[in-house]
């Protein structure tokens, strides 16, 4: 039983909702209105009014609110068994227990967006089409897209109309067949198997229904229709089903995402309970009114009124520049003030619409010596080295994943060429197996000298070892990750090169962060095999990699920085064709979803709220005239430069934006770009890479690039026509 707790510190409304007990309850929280202390208080009242742990789920979207929720709730003395989580990662649970009936292995791979790209070309490049006519990432999307609608391949097949939209249909039964030989599951295929699961087999529901007995649904505003029909199936036994979210904070359709979902519960669930979370304890007056003024121009919505229990008096600042590099030099010159003033960088971020936008930032901020970190923490986890290392851990849990296996069967270099990887694909194919059995049994493939087969028979010896090493009843991550540094000749030949001093400090950063799940997972008293760490890795974030105690300015775009709160907030790039996007011309209810991504932004700060734009910004190595963003107008926010911004704005819009459209629809490749250290660029010859040094010498100017195939090259930046990937 939890102990007892004081309710003297919530509001009323948040009263209202921890004691409702049993049937559907919907919590309309607003920014910063208490809901994770709502939503944590009221597993613990369901405790002390004797509902045991093990029958509650609460379902959040990223790993970091769901380890916050779990260590209030522990700090509440509510004893463990509550199942809390991501939607993946219940999924993954789920899955794994009814494996037979998802028809996959309990031992499935969740492959990463790169690995999806890699399997994808293969399909597409075995198909006899190419990846110029059908595009990798595009094919990718409409299979995401057919996924989150809940269509199968036949389906999507039956429903294809015209060449191109056919032959998607028929990468993407290719696609779903290449995954289940490989023994895999994609993203969207955690949750779309979930809810077939749940749709189809009655007694999973009924069992599933049994176990967990109150559902609670974190961010209900961004499930999309898989995630709608999991969290439905899983009440539909009992009725005893919570959602927390808001409408005005639907920021991810071009995920999946349905505002419907939340918009429709009432109907969905026709004795809800209602409740709104109004006090805002986060912002001060001002940063709320702002957010008021600009999200009321909506129409798809709750109308709820956003109430400070914060007294200080602001005032937003609204700048607008001659161009970025004007906007980056004045806000290093103010976030320098501020940190002069006492206020520590951890409370200063500075949001924008894309990731591109920072590079200008970036810039100023070096010259002006301002510490700061770029919140985008699943890059650390894109790296080649670690992805060569997780392909080897991948292997290690799931033989069948092809993928994994040719990414590391020569890496690091070990004897076994393109040539002998093609028989051995050759041979596994004819006899229909996999291409691990294959390698296992390459001294029997004849097309393989003897000299080539015994490197691969080497190979999947040392792969044996590994997987033994991992079945140990004294196991630890950060152990096998360690030996397989050592012992395969990864380190070996990382040391050998000196361009990959930073690829053997990644590998010891992840053997580290390899022992701190070690350490979690004793404390958790949890068995913590490979899989869970694979599957903690394959559903990492951006969000989970913010670091509150790095003691820099974060620089994040809008989407990331949800969920996060700051003392002092800058917004960049209030243009059209930027915020709101260029997209967003197409319809209403894109520019709608655009204006709650700045709602978003606005009641991310605290105290200090800096928005600015500026007349010419650099728009894919191109100098574009701008025009202020519709949202200033409409927040009625105001300089003595743009007294008359509303006519402005109302007059050229329209035109404007068919102009941003038109330049970006043209070769993203320029010879006159500027580049930056950090960026990912991709060059004709040498591939993908990433810039490690610019000199911005006129006509003569230069880059050195780092590539993913271990080569730095120094390039002259007018002949290299480097395309920008960031």
């Amino acid at each position: 039983m939890a102990q007892s707790f004081s309710f003297d510190q919530l509001t009323p409304s948040q009263k209202e909702a921890i004691e409702h007990k049993d049937g559907p309850l919907l919590i309309i929280a607003g920014p910063g209105s208490g809901k994770t202390r709502t939503v944590t208080c009221r597993i613990a009242r369901l405790v002390e009014k004797g509902v045991s742990p093990w029958s509650i789920c609460a379902i959040t979207f990223t790993n970091k609110a769901a380890d916050e929720m779990k260590q209030r709730v522990r700090e509440m003395g509510v004893p463990r068994g509550a199942q809390i989580s991501t939607f993946h990662s219940l999924c993954v649970r789920i899955l794994r227990e009814f494996a037979d009936y998802a028809g996959v292995k309990s031992t499935f791979s969740i492959y990463s967006d790169a690995e999806q790209k890699a399997c994808i070309k293969e399909v597409i490049k075995a198909s006899n089409q190419s990846t110029k006519n059908f595009p990798p990432a595009k094919v990718l999307s409409y299979i995401s897209n057919y996924k989150n609608d809940l269509f199968d391949p036949d389906e999507a097949v039956k429903m294809a109309d015209g060449f191109q939209q056919k032959m998607v249909a028929k990468l993407f039964k290719r696609y779903q067949n290449r995954l289940i030989q490989n023994n895999a599951l994609d993203f969207d295929d955690l949750l779309t198997k979930t809810a077939f699961l749940i749709k189809n087999y009655p007694e999973i529901r009924k069992q599933l229904s049994d176990r967990y007995k109150y559902i609670l649904v974190d961010e209900y505003q961004d499930t999309n229709h898989a995630q709608y029909q999991i969290a439905k199936g899983l009440a539909l036994e009992h009725g005893n089903i919570c959602v927390t979210g808001d409408p005005d904070q639907s920021i991810y359709r071009w995920r999946g995402a349905d505002i419907r979902n939340i918009m429709a519960f009432e109907k969905d669930w026709p004795n809800a309970k209602v409740v709104k979370l109004e006090e805002n304890f986060r912002s001060c007056p001002a940063v709320l009114e702002l957010a008021d003024k600009l999200i009321s121009h909506n129409r798809q919505r709750k109308e709820k009124n956003l109430k400070a229990v914060r007294s200080e008096e602001k005032k937003i600042v609204f700048s607008p520049f001659e161009d970025q590099r004007e906007e980056g030099l004045s806000i290093a010159g103010k976030i320098n003030e501020l940190i002069q003033q006492g206020h520590n960088p951890n409370e200063i971020a500075v949001l924008y619409r894309t990731n591109s936008m920072s590079r200008s930032i970036e810039e100023s901020f070096i010259r002006g010596k301002v510490p700061y970190l770029i919140v985008r923490g699943v890059e650390f986890y894109n790296r080649k080295e670690i992805r060569d290392m997780l392909a080897y851990l991948k292997l290690i849990s799931n033989p069948s994943d092809s993928v994994a296996l040719e990414r590391i069967i020569n890496t690091p270099p070990r004897g076994i060429g393109k040539t002998t990887l093609e028989r051995l694909k050759r041979y596994a194919s004819n006899n229909g197996i996999s291409l691990w059995h294959a390698a296992t049994e390459a001294d029997r493939v004849e097309m393989l000298s003897k000299a080539a087969a015994a490197k691969v028979i080497e190979f999947t010896k040392m792969i044996q070892g590994f997987q033994d090493f991992s079945r140990q009843d004294s196991f630890a991550v950060s152990d096998l990750i360690e030996d397989i540094f050592e012992s395969s000749g990864f380190k070996a030949a990382l040391k050998k090169s000196s361009e990959q001093e930073d690829a053997v400090e990644n590998i010891e950063e992840l053997i580290n962060n390899a022992a701190f799940f070690d350490n979690a997972q004793q404390e958790e008293d949890q068995p913590g095999g490979l899989d869970d760490y694979l599957q903690m890795i394959s559903l990492y974030s951006d969000a989970d990699a913010y670091d509150p105690g790095s003691g820099k300015v974060s620089l994040m775009t809008l989407h990331a920085a949800k969920g996060l709160e700051f003392d002092n907030v800058f917004i960049i790039g209030l243009e059209e064709g930027i915020l709101p996007h260029e997209r967003s011309s197409e319809s209403d209810s894109q520019l709608e979803e655009e204006r709650r991504l700045f709602f978003v932004g606005i009641t991310r700060a605290r105290l200090n709220l800096f928005i600015s734009q500026t007349k010419y910004r650099t728009i894919w190595g191109r100098e574009i005239r701008t025009l202020p963003s519709q949202f200033i107008f409409e927040c009625g926010l105001k300089t003595e430069s743009y007294t008359a911004v509303n006519d402005t704005v109302k007059d050229s819009v329209g035109s404007y934006r068919r102009t941003v459209r038109d330049e970006t629809k043209r070769s993203r490749t320029s010879s006159n770009a500027a580049y930056f250290a950090g960026q990912r660029v991709s060059h004709r010859k040498f591939g993908a890479g990433v810039v490690k040094e610019y000199l911005d010498l006129g006509e003569n100017s230069v880059i050195t690039v780092k590539f993913d195939k271990g080569q730095v090259k120094t390039l002259v930046q007018k002949y290299a026509k480097l395309e920008c990937l960031d």
